[in-house]
Parts: structure tokens; C-alpha cells; sequence
């Protein structure tokens, strides 16, 4: 496609490749390599009354979905409250109320908290030779090896019970250490350890009541059996705003059944679900997104703004957080950011950007359009991915146009000198395969990122980040495949294919001059995602999508 078609709002290719994978992508085409770094944890869920403190300060702060927790921090929970805290390595901590936890040590070989008084269940993913987790009480520490364990303290001591994997139990300050194996529990009290003995019945129904808190939430998420899934998303779709259905043939033969509903979690937010059922599996994907403000009753208001508003008035609506999640109901692809702000982004009369932070107009950067390279070619600014890319002397002309779509009047036009751009930049993002960090960025200063490649911190699993494009000549099939440092990958397969599974030719969208013309083609063809990894271990996540709800709800303009 050309750069006109690829300008077009990115909800318009793929939602389920992303709403974020522009992001992606431009984090891939930097291979920046990191130093040591303190990794932060992040707050998944929040229920309730839940405040931190931050290092060195007097003060408790109200906890909020998507805050930041770093290493010295602590967090208290009131009565009836529960705070879910997911540190950068995938481990999971849920502090159930009235508890008080510090955490002493986020770093990348080492997670240590100090558990003051209360209740934490740890869900420990598998550490390697050299990482340690642990988890330290006035009386007692709990160090592990990939498991989950529930631990309380209080004035009788500390109540450990293990559900999955060993976790070695000592007195505090002391060497000698139980080991206590899934299915068992003991207690450290008056500086003696118990004999470990089996988790009585009652206990271990509390913990899978816990473990199925999703469900009774009635919100699909990631870790969820096939039952969970089904069941949630029956309970979701009683509140859909959008909701359509479709069965197909998908690219390799198989008949798939298609669900797909947009639901408001909240107020500010918005939340897309799709459920593909074959025979054999289930694979499934969600993307929640939250908003500055609440949204209005005609949600196409808001998100016809998502991937860029023309014009000198900032839009009223835009992302400031969001979260997507793709599973086969065993392996899943996790993104989440943090920090969205808007960047006012002008084109001068030399054809350069000016990026600058409305808030903070102090905060500001020009980047040329193009920059010529010592091998004869060109470094090129994209605005609207918020990337660079390299092309040739012969492709620097069309290469530095880009089409924005105005859904007022549905006609295009080329970003030119004089011109306004509102985008949405995030400060924080993580980006998970199997709960097992690959990519994450964070700003590099206190102010606002204006651009993600010069203003944020990137660490990829390994050092380094690796992505291979291969393109179908003949097809809308594209593959890239991510290569990481440490020896593993991940693939994702994007095809255009009709009802009967065949692939859409290049030629579809030649000629296409309106969005009205474009979204007519676009609902004679499906999208259909199929990824890889390392870490799958042969399996595969196979998500169809069919564009017509991202048509009907303002997704696609």
C-alpha cells in the first residue's frame, strides 16, 4: 500500500493488531541497549480504598489502574479493598485489605517485599539460575522458585500456604530453611517454624474462589480457562453497545465462529472483545482503552479522534491509558501503557515538525522531515507512526507525504507546511509474551514524551530487538517476525481473506479515494492474525476479525 493508505487511521487496518502496534513497531526499529535498570512494577487492578507511599515521602496517594510502583514504595489497603501489583517480570501480587506491603527490591535478577501485616498471595512466574523472589514478614522470609503461596503476617506470626511449586521457609535472620511443597502450609512463630501440613480443605476453596475472582467480575481478561472466557463474555454481552457475529472459513480451512462486542468497563473507558470458537480451541482478544474524560452516549464521537485529529483545537477526547491482550487460552500477548497525553505537532514552512506538550509548551523538539545519510539515502520522520525509516533518494517524494483522513467531509489531505496534529503519546509501555517481559519504554525525564525513539528509556529481552518483514507480492500477507537478544522470537502473520478463507489481492484498495469507498471494500474481507513464539512452544494464537463493528462503532472512520 502506499503512504497515503497507510497514514489512515491505524484502528482502520488492524484493532486487533493493536491499536498499539504502531508503537511496536517503532520500538522494533530501534535497538537501543540497555544498562542495568530498577524495574518497576505497575498496578493492574484496584479495588477499593488502596494508597502508596512513595520513597521519601510523609505522604499516602490514592492509588489509581496503570500507576507506576517503584522499588522502596508501599502500599496499605482499607477494609473490603484489594490491589493487584505486576512487577515488570510478570510476577503477581494480589494484597488483599488491611495489609501494609513494602517493595524493598524491584530489579530484574531480584524481587524482595516486606509483607508489614496483612495478606499477599504471590503468583511467582519461573525465575532463572540467577533471579531471586522472596517474600520477608517480621518473623519469617519465603523464598521461591516459580509458584504461587499465600502468605499472612500478624501479631501470632507468619502463615504460609503453599499452592504451587516449593517455597523455602526460615526464621527471620536465620539460615535455616523448610521447604514446603504445593498443597502444604506451616507458620513461623515465636522464632520456631511449624512442620509443614496439608492446607486444610476450607483454605484451599478460598484460594480457587480467588482464582476465579475474573469470572464473578464478569470481565474477560488473560489467564482464563475456555469456560472462564465463555462464561464472561455471556455476562459482558448483556451490556454491549456493539456487539455482531459471523461465521467464516479462515486462511488455512477451518470453519471459525466470530463474537465480537464493545462494551464501557467505566464511565472513561471503552472495551472491544473477540471471540473466535473452532471445534478445537478458543483464541480470543481484547482492547480496553481509557479516556481523559467520561465518554459521550455516541462512543464514534470519541474514537474517531484515536489515531489523529487535523486542525488548531486540541480534540476533547484521548487515551490515557490502555491495555490489549490476545490468548489461545494458554499463551497470550499482553500490551499495556501508561502516562497518554497529547502532542501538538506543526509542520513549518520548511516541511519539518514542531512537537510540543500543550501542558507544558517549554516542552518542545523540531525534528526534520528527512535527513540525508552518509550512504546517499534518507532518514525519514513518519509523524503519525511516531517513527523513522530509511528510503532512497528516488522514494524521499512520496515518502514524505502523508494522507490524513478528515471523517467530516470524507476526503483526504497531504500533511503540509502550516498544518496542526494532535497524537496521543504514552510515558510508559510494556509489551509481554507469556507474562514474560520482551519490550518496555519509559520516559527518560519528568516531562511528557513528544517523540517515543528520542524522549524514553528502551529495554528489550536480551539487549536487542531484531524484526524481518516478509510481504506476499501478490496478496495482502504480511509476516514480521521479532528476533530478541536472548534467542527467542515472535512471529505475527496479518492476512486479508473473504468468507471462504481466500487472500485479498494488493490491487483491492486501488482507486480508493473516500472513507466511504474504503470501508465499502473493507466489509467484503476479514483480518486474520496468526502468532508465534519462542515461549508457545509450537502452539499458536489464530484471532479473525471481521471490520464491520470497527465500522459501525467510529473505529474506522
Amino acid at each position: 500500500m502506499n503512504n497515503r493508505l497507510q497514514a489512515w487511521p491505524g484502528t482502520g487496518k488492524w484493532i486487533a493488531r493493536r491499536l498499539a502496534t504502531c508503537l511496536l513497531f517503532l520500538f522494533l526499529a530501534c535497538a537501543l541497549t540497555p544498562t542495568s535498570w530498577a524495574a518497576p512494577a505497575h498496578v493492574d487492578e484496584v479495588h477499593g480504598d488502596v494508597q502508596k507511599r512513595a520513597v521519601g515521602a510523609l505522604r499516602w496517594e490514592t492509588m489509581t489502574p496503570g500507576e507506576k510502583v517503584e522499588e522502596g514504595a508501599a502500599i496499605k489497603t482499607g477494609p473490603d479493598s484489594d490491589v493487584e501489583i505486576v512487577t515488570e517480570q510478570g510476577h503477581r501480587f494480589t494484597v488483599h485489605s488491611e495489609t501494609t506491603i513494602e517493595f524493598t527490591t524491584l530489579q530484574a535478577d531480584e524481587t524482595v517485599a516486606r509483607l508489614e501485616a496483612g495478606r499477599v498471595v504471590s503468583k511467582v512466574q519461573k525465575l532463572k539460575e540467577a533471579q531471586r523472589f522472596s517474600v520477608q514478614t517480621p518473623t519469617a522470609v519465603c523464598a521461591v522458585r516459580g509458584t504461587e503461596f499465600d502468605t499472612v503476617s500478624g501479631q501470632a506470626g507468619t502463615f504460609v500456604s503453599v499452592y504451587h511449586g516449593v517455597v523455602g521457609v526460615s526464621v527471620l535472620g536465620s539460615h535455616d530453611e523448610i521447604r514446603v511443597p504445593a498443597g502444604q502450609m506451616t507458620s513461623v512463630h515465636n522464632g520456631k517454624i511449624e512442620i509443614p501440613r496439608v492446607i486444610p480443605k476450607d483454605r484451599r476453596t478460598v484460594q480457587r474462589e480467588n482464582a476465579l475472582a475474573r469470572v464473578a467480575r464478569h470481565e474477560v481478561g488473560l489467564d482464563m480457562t475456555r469456560t472462564q472466557v465463555i462464561a464472561s463474555a455471556a455476562m459482558e454481552q448483556r451490556r454491549a453497545d456493539y456487539r455482531e457475529r459471523k461465521s467464516l472459513i479462515d486462511v488455512n480451512g477451518n470453519r471459525v465462529r466470530i463474537e465480537e462486542y464493545i462494551v464501557r468497563p467505566a464511565p472513561n473507558q471503552f472495551k472491544l472483545v473477540v471471540l473466535d470458537k473452532r471445534d478445537t480451541r478458543l483464541d480470543y482478544f481484547f482492547y480496553q482503552g481509557t479516556f481523559n474524560q467520561n465518554l459521550p452516549a455516541d462512543l464514534s464521537v470519541a474514537l474517531k479522534g484515536l489515531s489523529g485529529t487535523l486542525g488548531s483545537s486540541a480534540p476533547t477526547y484521548y487515551l490515557t491509558a490502555y491495555e490489549m491482550g490476545q490468548s489461545n487460552t494458554q499463551d497470550s500477548i499482553h500490551d499495556s501503557a501508561t502516562g497518554g497525553h497529547l502532542v501538538q505537532i506543526s509542520v513549518d514552512n520548511s516541511g519539518n515538525y514542531v512537537l510540543t506538550d500543550p501542558t507544558n509548551p517549554s516542552n518542545t523538539r523540531t525534528i526534520q522531515a528527512a535527513q540525508l545519510q552518509s550512504d546517499g539515502s534518507y532518514k525519514v520522520y513518519n509523524p503519525l507512526a511516531d517513527s523513522f525509516f530509511s528510503v532512497s533518494a528516488a522514494q524521499l517524494a512520496s515518502s514524505t507525504k502523508y494522507g490524513i483522513y478528515l471523517p467530516e467531509n470524507d476526503t483526504f489531505k497531504d500533511l503540509a507546511p502550516g498544518d496542526t496534529l494532535w497524537e496521543t503519546r504514552f510515558n510508559l509501555y510494556t509489551h509481554q509474551v507469556d507474562n514474560v517481559t520482551k519490550i518496555n519504554y519509559a520516559q527518560t525525564a519528568a516531562a511528557n514524551v513528544l517523540a517515543v525513539n528520542l524522549d524514553a528509556t528502551f529495554t528489550y529481552a536480551g539487549g536487542f530487538v531484531l524484526p524481518v518483514s516478509k510481504l506476499d507480492p501478490n496478496g495482502i500477507d504480511e509476516t514480521i517476525t521479532n528476533y530478541y537478544g536472548d534467542g527467542t522470537f515472535e512471529s505475527y502473520r496479518t492476512v486479508l481473506i473473504n468468507d471462504n478463507g481466500s487472500i485479498a489481492p494488493q490491487s483491492i484498495f486501488s482507486g480508493v479515494a473516500t472513507g466511504a469507498q474504503y470501508k465499502g471494500e473493507l466489509l467484503n474481507w476479514n483480518y486474520e492474525q496468526i502468532v508465534t513464539a519462542s515461549e508457545f512452544q509450537g502452539r499458536k494464537i489464530d484471532l479473525v476479525v471481521e471490520p464491520k463493528i470497527f465500522i459501525e462503532s467510529g473505529l474506522i472512520q
